[in-house]
C-alpha cells in the first residue's frame, strides 16, 4: 500500500512539474542530540488546515529514506493554482522508523504562503513519548517477570465465573478486563458482563503482594506466587483459603487486551488534524480516533480551549483499541463512545488521588444535561453518601434537605424513597430540587474517574455529574 501511494503521489508531482510548480523550502531541527536509526524516514508535508474540524488536505510532500542525523533540509513542490488567499497553509514534519515507529514530530502550526507567511521556514520537531518497551522482560516487584499478561477464570458467587485479563508494565501501570460469565443483562460482551479498568500498581514492601489502585474504588490486592503467577486475595488483602482456583498465570508475554466502556478524564490537545488524549490516572497518551463521538468532543474542545494547541481537560466514556496511525505502525487509540463534558481550569494532577463514593462531599455539576448553579447566599447543590451500618444519603439543591437509603453492589447503585423538609424555595432552587429527586430515583449505575462521579440510568445514559470537594 505504501508503494502504491508513493507511486500515485509521484505521478501527481510529475503533472505539477509539467505545468508551473512553486516550492516551499525549510529546515527541520530537534532540540537535543539525536542519533537517527539506520532505517530513519523523514517526511515533510504541506497541508491546507483552514477548516478546524476537518482533516487537513495534503498539497505536497518531501520524503527521504535512510535519513541521516538532523537537521533535515527539504523542498516541497506544490501547484499554485490550488492556493486560495483566504485559506491557511501549514508545514509539518516527522521522523519515523519501521522498527521504532514515530520518533519526532511537530506539535505546533508552522504557517506558510498566505496571510503574510513565508515560503522558507524552520521547523522544530519534538520527541514523541514512548510506551514502555514491550519486548524487554525485566524481573521486578517480588520477582515478577514484566511486562506480561496474566489470565485465568476465577470463581464467582453469583455467576459462572470471572474471566480475567491483567496487563502489567514495569512502570507500574496496569490494564484489566473482567468478564462476568453467564450474566444475562450484559451490554458489553456476548459471554457476560464486562468490567474494564486501568490504573497504577505498587509493590507492598511488607508482603509478597502487589496492589492495584486508581480506577477501582477499592484497591485490589494480589499475592505474588512466582514470576508468572498471581493469586487473588479478599477485599482486605487477606489470603483466600479455598480449594478453588484463584490464580492468574502468565507465559511471560504481553498480549494487550482491548479496554471498553471506560470513564476517562484526560487532557486533550489538537493541532491540524491530530488530536491527542493524555489520560490522567496513568499519564499515558493516546491518539484520538476520528470515529464515534469524536466530532462532538472536537467541537467542545475548539469552543473551550484557551488558545490553538492548548491542552484542555475533558471527560469521556471510551475504549482503548488498536487503530491505524497517521504515520508508522498501528497504535492503541482512544475511541470516544460518548463525550460527557469539558473541564476548563481543571488539571490532571489532582486526579491521581481518587475520591471514594462514600463520605465524600459531591458537588452537583450537571443533571439531565443542564449545568447546575445554586444561589450565592445558599448552600451549593450537593450530595453525600454516608457509609454506615445502614447506608444513608443526604442531598440538597440549596433549599430543602432530602435523605434516604441507598444500595450498592459493585458499580450498581440505587436510591430509596427520600424524605425531607418542605420549605418554599426561590427560583431556580425549586426546579433543581425536583430534578434532583427525579434523577436519584432513576440512578442504576455509577462511575468514579479521579475526582468526578457520574450517575447512569437503566439505559446507560449519563444523567448526573458531580465533583468531589474537600476541605469545605
Amino acid at each position: 500500500m505504501k508503494l502504491v501511494l508513493t507511486a500515485l503521489f509521484t505521478g501527481f508531482m510529475m503533472m505539477i512539474s509539467a505545468g508551473h510548480a512553486e516550492t516551499i523550502t525549510g529546515r527541520a531541527v530537534v532540540g537535543e542530540p539525536v542519533a537517527a536509526p539506520p532505517d530513519a524516514h523523514f517526511v515533510a508535508l504541506l497541508q491546507d488546515t483552514s477548516v478546524a474540524d476537518a482533516p487537513a488536505i495534503e498539497l505536497g510532500r518531501y520524503e527521504t529514506e535512510n535519513a541521516d542525523n538532523p537537521p533535515y533540509h527539504f523542498e516541497i513542490q506544490y501547484d499554485p493554482g490550488t492556493i486560495k488567499s483566504n485559506h491557511t497553509y501549514t508545514v509539518r514534519a516527522s521522523l519515523l522508523s519501521e522498527e521504532e515507529g514515530l520518533l519526532f514530530t511537530t506539535d505546533t502550526h508552522v504557517p506558510v504562503i498566505t496571510h503574510g507567511a513565508p515560503k522558507d521556514v524552520e521547523i522544530i520537531m519534538k520527541r514523541v513519548a514512548r510506551m514502555p518497551d514491550e519486548t524487554i522482560s525485566t524481573v521486578g516487584a517480588h520477582g515478577l517477570r514484566l511486562p506480561a499478561s496474566f489470565t485465568g477464570t476465577l470463581p464467582c458467587a453469583d455467576c459462572a465465573g470471572i474471566e480475567y485479563h491483567l496487563d502489567l508494565w514495569p512502570d507500574q501501570i496496569y490494564h484489566m478486563r473482567r468478564v462476568y460469565l453467564g450474566v444475562d443483562d450484559s451490554p458489553d460482551d456476548a459471554r457476560g458482563y464486562g468490567n474494564d479498568e486501568l490504573g497504577q500498581w505498587y509493590a507492598d514492601p511488607a508482603n509478597d503482594k502487589i496492589i492495584l489502585f486508581g480506577a477501582a474504588e477499592m484497591p485490589l490486592h494480589w499475592e505474588v506466587k512466582g514470576p508468572d503467577r498471581l493469586r487473588k486475595t479478599d477485599i482486605q488483602g487477606n489470603p483466600i483459603e479455598s480449594e478453588l482456583n484463584y490464580d492468574l498465570t502468565s507465559d511471560g508475554d504481553l498480549v494487550q487486551t482491548d479496554l471498553q466502556g471506560l470513564f476517562l478524564l484526560g487532557q486533550m490537545t489538537y493541532m491540524a488534524d491530530a488530536a491527542i488524549f493524555r489520560e490522567c490516572v496513568t499519564g499515558r497518551s493516546y491518539p484520538i480516533a476520528q470515529e464515534g463521538e469524536y466530532r462532538a468532543l472536537e467541537r467542545a474542545y475548539l469552543d473551550d480551549r484557551d488558545a490553538p494547541g492548548a491542552s484542555l481537560t475533558v471527560h469521556v466514556e471510551g475504549s482503548l483499541l488498536m487503530r491505524p496511525a497517521m504515520e508508522g505502525p498501528d497504535r492503541r487509540s482512544l475511541v470516544v463512545d460518548r463525550f460527557i463534558q469539558t473541564r476548563p481550569g481543571v488539571s490532571c494532577e489532582p486526579q491521581r488521588t481518587k475520591a471514594d463514593l462514600t463520605n465524600t462531599y459531591w458537588r452537583i455539576d450537571k443533571m439531565r444535561g443542564e449545568s447546575i448553579k445554586g444561589l450565592s447566599d445558599r448552600r451549593e447543590p450537593h450530595l453525600v453518601l454516608q457509609n454506615e451500618s445502614s447506608p444513608r444519603f443526604r442531598a440538597t439543591a440549596g433549599c430543602n434537605w432530602m435523605s434516604g437509603s441507598y444500595e450498592r453492589h459493585g458499580n450498581r447503585l440505587t436510591f430509596g424513597p427520600a424524605a425531607g423538609t418542605r420549605m418554599a424555595c426561590p427560583a431556580p432552587l425549586g426546579r433543581i430540587e425536583d430534578t434532583l429527586a427525579q434523577t436519584l430515583g432513576a440512578v442504576r449505575e455509577y462511575r468514579i474517574t479521579g475526582n468526578n462521579l457520574t450517575f447512569l440510568d437503566g439505559k446507560g445514559e449519563v444523567i448526573a455529574i458531580f465533583s468531589a470537594v474537600y476541605f469545605r
